[in-house]
């Protein structure tokens, strides 16, 4: 028998299995409860709610954020990124990162790699503030580079295209040739405006309506295709999605067991709302208005300290109990009893801070 006989012989004997197996392992072998989804302390907390179930579930989360513009949903995705791209420590500084590669749809295309740069670093900054030894500004360079360079972004313009790529996700991220994140697992997919061509798809469904076409469902069913896709990629590749989308409406309040819970419903196809583990609600807080009957003197006068207020002002996200009655029973109790239900952050020239 010949080598290349041999050799054929010997490779038809091989069993092969996909990533089931060793995401099998990893759940089996890690407790649920340890899990660290993005390296941020309130947001892990708020997602291990909803995932360490008993029976535990195998499923990775989905974190969708959703507000109206200037509501700090896009500055958290900012901090989010940097904490999953930077490593847990450098030069004796803890970081508490993650240090993965990060995929980025910014279907937007308003994804600011310059904010992101001015997050990290500010970031980086606030931990230094807890150690002695400042790090030089070549070290500070150096670090944000490595991260960066894991740092993967697509801008597809339609959502056949972004489908598309998400066919191809898997043996790209697979390639040791097209990139340098082989040696880092896939610590999330994002998606910047995940309702970008929402209204695109719409008006594409309408039009096939009026003519001989008439594909019923299209919005319904490029989301099915949407949800199918991440889905194998969260198998493949064991890491949570996070999605920002847009609010349409106002953010109303209901009472749940007699605790007034914030309710924003979506305007997504039901297929994605039953994708999503947790919703949260993005809003700038509240400042005073000026007293009724206050003169134009008056009102310039507090304009710079309004101002000041303004400024300082933070922002919160809340978890959406829209979809609450779909959640298990030891999911509810668990977050009215460990009071997970959101928290709040500050936004600034030089980052993002959660509280």
């Amino acid at each position: 028998m010949s080598a290349e006989s041999l050799g054929a012989k010997l490779l038809g004997e091989v069993k092969t299995d996909d990533l089931k197996l060793l995401r099998s392992l990893r759940y089996n072998l890690a407790p649920q409860s340890a899990r660290s989804y993005t390296g941020q302390s309130a947001v892990d907390k708020l997602l291990n709610a909803f995932t360490s179930q008993n029976p535990p579930t195998h499923k990775d989360p989905v974190l969708e954020l959703v507000g109206s513009p200037c509501s700090g949903k896009k500055q958290l995705l900012y901090h989010l990124v940097a904490r999953l791209l930077l490593p847990p420590s450098y030069e004796n500084i803890v970081l508490r990162g993650r240090s993965t590669a990060v995929v980025l749809f910014d279907l937007g295309n308003n994804f600011s790699l310059l904010r992101l740069r001015d997050v990290l670093i500010g970031y980086v900054r606030s931990c230094i503030l807890e150690n002695p030894d400042p790090l030089p500004t070549d070290a500070m360079n150096h670090l944000v580079r490595i991260s960066l360079d894991h740092l993967h972004i697509f801008r597809p313009q339609s959502s056949p295209s972004f489908l598309a790529t998400l066919s191809d996700l898997q043996s790209y991220m697979l390639d040791i040739y097209s990139h340098i994140s082989a040696n880092r697992t896939v610590g999330a997919i994002v998606i910047n405006h995940v309702d970008a061509f929402l209204w695109q798809d719409r008006l594409e469904d309408a039009e096939d309506q009026a003519t001989e076409t008439r594909r019923t469902g299209l919005l319904s069913s490029r989301f099915r295709d949407l949800v199918t896709h991440l889905r194998r990629l969260q198998v493949d590749f064991s890491c949570p999605v996070v999605a920002t989308t847009f609010a349409m409406s106002f953010t109303t309040y209901t009472r749940i067991d007699g605790h007034p819970v914030p309710v924003l419903p979506s305007q997504l196809p039901s297929v994605w709302r039953a994708f999503v583990t947790a919703r949260l609600i993005c809003a700038r807080e509240k400042t005073r208005k000026f007293r009724h009957g206050m003169s134009v003197e008056e009102a310039a006068l507090e304009a710079g300290q309004r101002r000041e207020v303004v400024e300082n002002s933070g922002f919160s996200a809340s978890l959406d109990w829209s979809e609450s009655e779909t959640w298990r029973e030891d999911t509810r109790a668990k977050i009215k009893d460990t009071h997970e239900e959101g928290f709040t952050f500050k936004v600034t020239a030089d980052g993002v801070y959660i509280d």
